[in-house]
């Protein structure tokens, strides 16, 4: 069954090609994509775009406006993990196939998304992949993992499935063409060919293996007619072995001209062959002479193409490192790309005021290297940049960064940390040191030596000190304390023999100064508290918390997030939902410190309750300015809760919102109160309406103000003292609304207490903190 939507293409970046924008802010309950839009893997050509996928979304150029713009889920598509695209001109219809299988017809401004062949059980979760695209009038035939499906694009519907396999087997075609009389279908098991005009072509008898090639069982991967012959792809495991080969005059021939290299794809435009290799393009005339060899992008950059059209003879080639390149001529191409993070990868983030980090990670279950190379991404005033070994040839050798701190004093001082050759320091972007045991007090692994020195967590506490963790050391914690030299001062602290064979990983730090570190180890925690003496060991406490009553009481069997709400309380996500330290100060009392469950009432009569989240893993944890929770899952999305957790604000999940994966790992919020998700597919973020608030009113200000006619949705005050009272009345006095703020930011929704749309006009917004001692007066104006 076909789905319709409406969608408006929302406009993130529009501008010069070079220097795309993204630092508008989106309103609040709106949401924006963060994805990497430098690999590109599909192109194609309307009247007025071009269309290039990435594995994760599409963005178009549109050729009139010199424009850039994204298409996402966020503007309507209904999935992410795009294969191909094509655009069908006589029928204005653009096809989005994604790698499993769904299916988007977009056709102007409406979205039809086609679930036939994912919903299908006669088709197994591996067949269950879309090649190509190959348009013939009305119809989309796509080469898919298990044959050919024919979709009606002017119809919406699939018409026709072809099981060209031997006794109708399914088979994985990769690729499909035609010439006056028949098809010519490139597999896994050969070619196979079927007369246009056969009045079955779903039987299989239909469909021919082509016996003539020299090796007919083989695995061919592309084809395509140019200047009356056959080209084919003969695909090889081994390293670039391709093998292209045409059949002309009734026979097939090898071409000594042909390069072996990886083949990405072979098309005809204009009666030239080209043939997409791994890192340049070739093309060929009807006698099979090179009018072209793409090796260089006019040595600007070196290509990696996986993709290309001719469109108005301009040549548009989907690069998996430049984005979309334009060629004009030898001497003239063109980038074009959305602003974004290089990798959809994120492992954790960081963030202090409108400034936010990101490294990209990881360690696997057992917590051994998965061997990542860096990538660490920072998003600042509106742009992504990245930081890798492009331009930093000293990080060739650190791999799988998993932590990542912004001072709080400073922002442009970041420290992240590797799951094998200890911490980096960045001022923004430029790399100012690499600490290992030789220059600091990190600790090599003990088990394994030099090099391998393990920082699982990184934090900075109230003086600016920055606090990490190594995974193994004799010295599990340590400690930078910034003495104006390059390295800094630096101490370690053994936390006793327990600690020191465990892997340790991320730590926080709360308001009493207490260290909280996460272990691999069974329902455990550590807990550290140096009584504000760093240099003096003889006064340190040191408590691994379990899942004993009396020692913690944590649930579950591990602990995967830790985060301090803004009362104090520190939260923790387990396997088995969460649980809330409500007097973290008394753990080194041993009085009443345990972890209790929440317990949400099920108003039913019964007087039972449930544990909140019990079913769930819970791998992130983020509070926002008034205290509210966000809760992230591996399985089940985010949850947005009150303070204390008894109420579910929202449920955000990839069935009920764009969100691109279920799959949690990270969640940080900056000071407008953005909410940037890290997912298994990539970051998103949503805008909410809490913000940190101030001990006074700071930098006050309204939007959207003035509130222009049609804006139906909420209008904020932002900057006030924390959670404070306002009131909003006319320009008479007359009270129109009256609430209080979420932490630093007031929302009203531009109606009376009845309801009512406010009338054009000036109204007036009074704020005041508890006690009457910050009050602020600021105006609105409403236009209808």
């Amino acid at each position: 069954m076909s789905i319709h939507k409406n969608f408006i293409l929302f406009l993130f970046i529009q501008g010069f090609i070079f220097q795309t924008l993204f630092s508008q802010d989106v309103g609040i309950g709106e949401w924006r994509d963060h994805l990497p839009y430098k690999s590109t893997i599909s192109v194609t050509a309307s009247k007025e775009n071009i269309y290039c996928a990435t594995p994760y979304s599409i963005f178009y150029y549109n050729k009139a406006e010199n424009s850039v713009n994204r298409f996402t889920r966020i503007s309507g598509l209904s999935d992410i993990g795009i294969a191909r695209v094509g655009f069908n001109q006589e029928y204005n219809t653009l096809v989005v196939a994604y790698e499993n299988t769904n299916i988007d017809l977009v056709k102007g401004n409406v979205i039809i998304n086609m679930r036939d062949i994912i919903d299908s059980d006669a088709i197994t979760p591996e067949e269950k992949i879309i090649n190509n695209i190959m348009f013939i009038d009305n119809l989309a035939y796509l080469s898919c993992g298990f044959g050919i499906v024919v979709l009606d694009i002017d119809k919406e519907e699939i018409t026709d499935t072809y099981y060209i396999g031997p006794n109708g087997a399914h088979i994985n075609v990769s690729d499909l063409t035609y010439n006056d009389t028949s098809f010519f279908a490139a597999a896994e098991i050969g070619i196979f060919t079927a007369y246009l005009d056969s009045p079955n072509l779903a039987y299989f008898g239909s469909w021919l293996r082509d016996e003539s090639l020299p090796d007919p069982s083989a695995f061919y991967s592309y084809i395509v007619f140019s200047s009356g012959k056959l080209f084919t792809c003969k695909a090889s495991e081994e390293y670039a072995n391709d093998t292209v080969l045409y059949y002309d005059n009734a026979t097939w021939n090898y071409y000594s001209e042909f390069s072996n290299e990886d083949v990405y794809g072979l098309k005809n435009y204009g009666d030239e062959l080209y043939i997409i290799h791994s890192y340049f393009l070739n093309a060929y005339d009807a006698n099979l002479e090179r009018t072209l060899n793409i090796w260089t992008y006019n040595y600007l950059d070196s290509p990696v193409p996986r993709d290309m059209i001719i469109d108005n003879t301009i040549m548009w080639i989907a690069d998996d490192r430049n984005g979309l390149v334009r060629r004009i001529s030898d001497n003239d191409y063109t980038f074009i790309y959305p602003n974004g993070p290089n990798a959809p990868d994120v492992f954790s983030m960081s963030a202090e005021g409108n400034t936010v980090y990101v490294v990209a990670g990881g360690r696997d279950l057992s917590w051994n290297n998965i061997w990542k190379r860096v990538n660490i991404f920072s998003f600042i005033d509106g742009e992504w940049n990245t930081i890798d070994d492009t331009d930093n040839p000293e990080l060739d050798a650190i791999r799988d960064m998993v932590c990542v701190a912004i001072n709080p004093f400073q922002h442009s001082q970041i420290f992240a940390g590797s799951w094998f050759r200890g911490m980096l320091e960045l001022n923004v972007q430029d790399l100012e040191n690499i600490y290992t045991p030789e220059n600091s007090g990190l600790g090599y692994k003990s088990n394994q030596g030099p090099p391998v020195c393990n920082v699982g967590g990184v934090a900075f506490d109230k003086s600016g000190y920055l606090w990490a963790t190594s995974s193994h050391a004799n010295e599990i914690l340590s400690v930078r304390i910034p003495d104006g030299s390059p390295l800094g001062e630096w101490h370690s602290y053994n936390l006793g023999t327990f600690s020191g064979s465990q892997d340790v990983g991320d730590l926080i730090i709360d308001s009493y100064d207490q260290k909280w570190i996460l272990i691999r180890a069974e329902h455990s925690l550590i807990v550290f508290n140096d009584n504000g003496t760093i240099t003096n060991t003889g006064d340190d406490q040191v408590k691994v918390l379990t899942s004993a009553a009396g020692n913690g009481n944590i649930p579950g069997n591990k602990v995967f997030s830790i985060a301090e709400d803004n009362d104090g309380e520190v939260w923790i996500g387990t396997d088995e939902g969460v649980a809330v330290f409500y007097s973290p100060e008394n753990v080194f009392s041993n009085y009443n410190f345990d972890a209790q469950r929440i317990l949400i009432p099920r108003n039913d009569g019964t007087g039972l309750a449930d544990i909140l989240l019990e079913f769930e893993t819970v791998t992130a944890i983020a509070v926002d300015g008034a205290n509210n929770k966000w809760i992230g899952t591996d399985r089940s999305g985010v949850f947005h809760l009150s303070p204390d957790g008894q109420i579910e604000y929202n449920h955000f999940t990839v069935q009920n919102s764009p969100l691109f994966s279920n799959n949690i790992t990270s969640i940080v919020i900056d000071e407008k109160g953005e909410v940037f998700l890290g997912t298994a597919k990539g970051i998103i973020s949503y805008r909410s309406s809490a913000t940190p608030g101030g001990e006074t009113n700071s930098d006050v200000y309204a939007y959207p103000n003035p509130v222009e006619p049609g804006y139906t949705g909420p209008i904020a005050i932002t900057g006030l003292v924390t959670n404070a009272d306002f009131k909003i009345t006319d320009i008479s006095g007359n009270l129109i609304y009256n609430g209080k703020a979420e932490g630093g930011q007031a929302i009203w929704n531009g109606t009376n207490f009845s309801g009512r749309r406010a009338q054009s006009g000036v109204y007036l917004v009074f704020v005041s903190n508890d006690d009457g001692s910050e009050k602020l007066v600021t105006k609105i104006l409403f236009i209808n």
